[in-house]
């Protein structure tokens, strides 16, 4: 991480990284995103299934949206923030239309949800340590009042409880104007965002009813973090097979001493 971004990261939860994709990839993922709505879900790729405008573990749909998970521009942040233990554990494919949020998705955050005992938040010798966060590489444009993620910056180092009803008293019939401690993430086509589980985050009601929200959802870990599904693979032995090895060695989990041959190279290559 940039001193920049490990300041704005600290201060806010969340980084907004513009112009991460090149043309060629994010035309490439354009495609990709494409061809998959456009599968039948009976004939999906073993291991991915659709549900709500979501593919669960859409990100191995293509090489060119499981190259992702080890982008150059989002990597060393990965690094990072896992204090060199990573693990890839979730990839969700997003391809929402105008149907689709068409109400208030309830603020939450890992704090709330898993328990505060659960996960860390440390600054430490100058870097941060952040067990839980996840990528959003975006694919689609979204525009200031569009809907969408909405984010409450620097609430991933809240000391108090979230008061009930604070910012949405009322969520099926929300104010046209939003509260001033929340912002709505305004993310063009090729921007990732990299956010905090533990910042209080939600998603907003969809307004555009002519474009639709596309993007990928990539969750990461620490290595040897354990949740109830215990050691194993967080994928289906259907998908691991068609995964390249550098990205089923990302999902693997070990022990918090081990280094994973990949953390060792500042850029990684799919083979």
């Amino acid at each position: 991480m940039t001193p920049k971004q490990r300041y704005l990261f600290d201060l806010t939860g969340y980084l907004h990284l513009k112009n991460v994709l090149s043309e060629e990839e994010l035309q490439n993922a354009q495609d990709a995103v494409e061809r998959c709505v456009q599968t039948p879900v009976d004939e999906l790729p073993p291991g991915i299934s659709y549900s709500g405008g979501g593919f669960s573990n859409g990100f191995s749909y293509d090489k060119s949206l499981e190259a992702l998970t080890l982008h150059p521009k989002t990597w060393g942040i990965v690094q990072e923030l896992t204090s060199n233990r990573p693990r890839f554990n979730r990839g969700t494919l997003v391809a929402k239309g105008p149907e689709h949020d068409q109400v208030i998705g309830k603020l939450h955050c890992a704090r709330e949800d898993c328990g505060w005992q659960t996960r860390r938040y440390v600054v430490k010798n100058g870097k941060i340590h952040n067990n839980d966060f996840a990528i959003f590489f975006y694919f689609t444009d979204v525009y200031p009042g569009d809907g969408g993620l909405v984010v409450l910056p620097g609430s991933h180092k809240a000391a108090f409880e979230r008061p009930e009803g604070i910012f949405f008293p009322d969520p099926e019939n929300p104010p046209d104007e939003l509260h001033p401690a929340l912002v709505n993430v305004t993310a063009r086509a090729g921007d990732a965002i990299v956010m905090s589980e533990l910042l209080t985050h939600g998603v907003l009601q969809w307004k555009p009813k002519e474009r639709y929200r596309r993007f990928l959802i990539l969750r990461y870990k620490t290595q040897f973090f354990q949740d109830s599904r215990g050691n194993r693979d967080p994928f289906p032995p259907e998908v691991m097979e068609r995964l390249s090895p550098e990205t089923r060695e990302l999902a693997q989990h070990a022990h918090y001493t081990h280094i994973k041959d990949i953390v060792k190279q500042e850029h990684v290559q799919l083979t």
